[in-house]
C-alpha cells in the first residue's frame, strides 16, 4: 500500500495545454482551501513559451521542456499527465518507476494493451493514481443515479445519451493535436466520448455487448466524428450512444442524456448542475429538480461519500475541482483514489469494441 505524503504534495505537471491549464486552477482552488496542501512546483511541455505561462501561476516554479526532467525530480511527489494521448504511456510508466504518483488524463493511451502496460507498472511500484474519468464527479449525473436506485423506479428499460461537441481543433476546445493520428487514439469515441462509456457504466452497470458504426467526414485518417453505439447492458435493458464532432463553432460542448425505467423518466441537457426534467409512476406532468436542487442533493450526498472534500465544498458545482480535490485528499491518507487506473483501462476497452464492431460491422462482446 503507498504510503501518504506527509506535508506539501509538490506536484509536476506534464502538458501545459488547455486541459493542463485546468488542473493548474483547480490544483490552485484546492491549495487555497487546505492550507496549501499541494503546490505545483514544475511545469513541462515541448513548447517552452507554454510551459513558462502557466509556471509563472505559481510562486517559484520551474518552466521545463520535457517529462523526464520532472521525473528526474526527486523533490516531486505527483505528477498530472496532462500531454497528448500518444505520449502518456511513456511519462506514466516513467513516472511509476520514479515512484511518483499519478494523475493522467483519459484517454489512457493510444490502446488498451498500452494502457494495461502502465497499469501494470503502476501496480509493481505501489504508487498511487487517478485517472482523469471527470464525469463521475458531476453534480447532475450523481443525481439522476441515485433517482434510478430508488426501488419506486422499478426496472430499467433504456438509456439514451447523445454527446456533441465542435470539432476540438478551434473554439475553446482548440487543440491542434486532436487532428494528428499519430498523437491522438483515434476521433470522438476515444478522445471525448470514452467519458460517455465509463459514465454508462458506472451508473447503470455492465455492459455484455455492443455494435458501433463510425464515419470520417474530417478527412484524417482514423479520426472519426460520428459514431453511433447501441449496448446491451448485463441488467437486460439497451443502451444507444451517439457521439459527435460537428463544425458549429458557436455551439456550446453539450451531452444529452434521457432515461427510461418503468416508473421513471429522467432527462437532462447538461453535464454538471442540471436542472433535470423527469416523471414518476402515473403522474401525468413532467417536474423538474432545479440547479439548485441538484447542488443541495449533490453536495449532501458526496460530502457524506467523501467527507475529504468538504474544504472545497464551494467549488463542487465544478467536477474537474472535485476530481482533483479526491486526489490530492488520497495523497495525504484521507481517502481512496477513485477512479483507479483499472477504470480507465476497461472504459478504453470498451472503446475499442466500438471500433472492432465498426470495422466488422457485427456486434462485438466485451471481455471483463
Amino acid at each position: 500500500m503507498a504510503v501518504p505524503v506527509s506535508g506539501q504534495i509538490r506536484v509536476g505537471i506534464i502538458g501545459a495545454g488547455l486541459i493542463g491549464q485546468t488542473h493548474s486552477m483547480m490544483l490552485r482552488q484546492v491549495a487555497d482551501r487546505t492550507e496549501q496542501s499541494v503546490r505545483v512546483v514544475s511545469v513541462a511541455d515541448l513548447s517552452h513559451p507554454a510551459a513558462e505561462r502557466l509556471a509563472a501561476r505559481w510562486d517559484g516554479a520551474r518552466a521545463l521542456e520535457s517529462a523526464e526532467e520532472i521525473i528526474a525530480d526527486s523533490s516531486i511527489d505527483a505528477v498530472w499527465i496532462c500531454t497528448p494521448t500518444a505520449m502518456h504511456r511513456q511519462a506514466c510508466i516513467a513516472a511509476a518507476r520514479a515512484g511518483k504518483h499519478i494523475f493522467c488524463e483519459k484517454p489512457l493511451a493510444m490502446t488498451a494493451a498500452e494502457a494495461s502496460e502502465m497499469a501494470a507498472a503502476i501496480k509493481a511500484s505501489g504508487v498511487m493514481s487517478q485517472v482523469g474519468l471527470v464525469l463521475r464527479f458531476s453534480p447532475v449525473y450523481n443525481v439522476i443515479k441515485a433517482m434510478f436506485k430508488e426501488p419506486d423506479a422499478g426496472r430499467l428499460l433504456s438509456v439514451t445519451m447523445r454527446d456533441d461537441q465542435d470539432f476540438p481543433t478551434r473554439g475553446v476546445h482548440a487543440s491542434a493535436w486532436r487532428n494528428d493520428p499519430s498523437l491522438t487514439a483515434g476521433g470522438t469515441l476515444i478522445e471525448h466520448s470514452v467519458h460517455d462509456f465509463d459514465l454508462l457504466t458506472w451508473m447503470f452497470g455492465p455492459v455484455t455487448s455492443l455494435y458501433c458504426r463510425t464515419r470520417n467526414l474530417n478527412g484524417a485518417d482514423g479520426v472519426e466524428d460520428f459514431g453511433a453505439t447501441a449496448m446491451e447492458f448485463a441488467g437486460g435493458f439497451h443502451g444507444q450512444l451517439t457521439s459527435v464532432w460537428h463544425r458549429m463553432i458557436g455551439r456550446p460542448s453539450n451531452r444529452r442524456l434521457e432515461v427510461f425505467a418503468e416508473n421513471l423518466f429522467a432527462a437532462s441537457d447538461t453535464d454538471e448542475r442540471g436542472p433535470i426534467l423527469f416523471q414518476r409512476g402515473s403522474g401525468a406532468k413532467e417536474e423538474t429538480v432545479s440547479e439548485s436542487e441538484v447542488m443541495a442533493q449533490f453536495s449532501e450526498t458526496i460530502l457524506r461519500e467523501r467527507p475529504c472534500l468538504a474544504p472545497i465544498q464551494d467549488w463542487l458545482a465544478i467536477p474537474y475541482a472535485s476530481e482533483d480535490a479526491a486526489f490530492v485528499a488520497a495523497l495525504k491518507g484521507a481517502c481512496e483514489p477513485d477512479p483507479e487506473f483499472a477504470a480507465g483501462v476497461a472504459a478504453q476497452r470498451m472503446v475499442e469494441a466500438a471500433y472492432e464492431s465498426a470495422r466488422a460491422r457485427a456486434a462485438v462482446p466485451i471481455k471483463t
